[in-house]
C-alpha cells in the first residue's frame, strides 16, 4: 500500500513528478496503471524501488500492513520487491555478458559462498531459471546481446524472478517483442499471481491492462485520476479520464 507518495524531480527539484499519490495491491492480483507519456507511471514505480528516481521524496509505503523505509534498491530487493524496467538494453541487462552473468546479478549473494561465486550453482541457477522462463538459446553462456528482443525479455524477467519477490513491478513488459513472446510472458504473470504474488503492470497497451489487470489506476501529469475495475472498464472510459483532465488543464492556463 502506497500512501500519499510525492516525488520531485532528480534536476529541477521544484518540480513535482508525482503528486499526492495512494494506491494498494493485493496478493494474487494484478493492478496496471494506465496514462500518456509523461503521466509519471515509470517515476512512480522507480520511486517505489529504493528510491532510484527523484528527490525529496514524501509519503508512505507499506508492505503486509508494516510501514517500511526502502532507501536504496538493495533495500527493496531484500524486502522481495523488483522492478522490471521498460528500458532492458540500457537499464535491464548487459548486453555483452552472458545470460548466466545477467541471471544472478540482483542476488549474487544466493550463489556465492564467503565471498566467492560458486560458479557450479550459478550454473544450475541459470539453467532453471532460463528453463522456467523459457528462454530459447542453445546455452546459457551466450551473450544476451544475441538474443531476440522477446528472449532478452524473458531473460531480463528470470533475472528478477531469481530474488523471489512478493511484489513484482512491470515497466511496458511487452514492449518491442513479437505476439507469441507477449503470450509467454502473459502465461507467467497468470502463474506468479496464481501463487499469491502481486503485479503491478506499466503499460501504454490499453488492450493490454485491459485483458490481464484486476484493477486499473489512471494517471495524467504525475496525478491519480481514478481507480477503475478493469472487468467494467473500457478503452474509452479509461482515455476519457485523461482527455476531460487535460481539458481542464487547459482551461486553467
Amino acid at each position: 500500500e502506497v500512501k500519499n507518495w510525492t516525488v520531485h524531480h532528480p534536476l529541477y527539484p521544484e518540480r513535482i513528478v508525482d503528486d499526492n499519490i495512494s494506491f494498494h495491491v493485493h496478493k494474487g492480483e494484478v493492478v496496471g496503471f494506465s496514462g500518456l507519456q509523461g503521466a509519471g507511471r515509470t517515476e512512480l514505480a522507480m520511486s517505489l524501488f529504493g528510491h532510484s528516481y527523484g528527490t525529496d521524496i514524501t509519503g508512505e509505503l507499506y508492505l503486509n500492513g508494516q510501514r517500511v523505509n526502502l532507501k536504496n534498491t538493495e533495500d527493496a530487493i531484500r524486502h522481495k520487491i523488483a522492478y522490471v524496467t521498460e528500458d532492458r538494453k540500457t537499464n535491464g541487462l548487459i548486453l555483452g555478458e552472458t545470460i548466466r552473468f545477467n541471471t544472478t546479478l540482483a542476488r549474487l549473494d544466493k550463489v556465492c559462498s564467503g565471498g566467492v561465486i560458486d560458479q557450479d550453482r550459478e550454473v544450475k541457477v541459470a539453467e532453471d531459471i532460463k528453463n522456467e522462463m523459457g528462454t530459447k538459446t542453445p546455452t546459457i553462456e551466450q551473450h544476451i546481446g544475441n538474443l531476440s528482443g522477446g528472449n532478452q525479455q524473458k531473460a531480463l524477467l528470470g533475472k528478477w524472478m531469481f530474488t523471489e519477490p512478493e511484489v513484482l513491478i512491470l515497466d511496458e513488459p511487452t514492449r518491442g517483442i513479437d505476439v507469441g513472446a507477449k503470450y509467454d510472458i502473459y502465461c507467467l504473470i497468470n502463474e506468479m499471481v496464481s501463487h499469491g504474488k502481486s503485479v503491478i503492470m506499466i503499460s501504454s497497451e490499453l488492450p493490454e491492462l485491459l485483458g490481464m489487470c484486476d484493477r486499473i489506476y489512471v494517471m495524467n501529469e504525475g496525478r491519480l485520476l481514478a481507480e477503475v475495475d478493469a472487468a467494467d472498464a473500457s478503452q474509452e472510459s479509461i482515455m476519457g479520464y485523461i482527455i476531460r483532465d487535460t481539458v481542464r488543464d487547459t482551461a486553467k492556463t
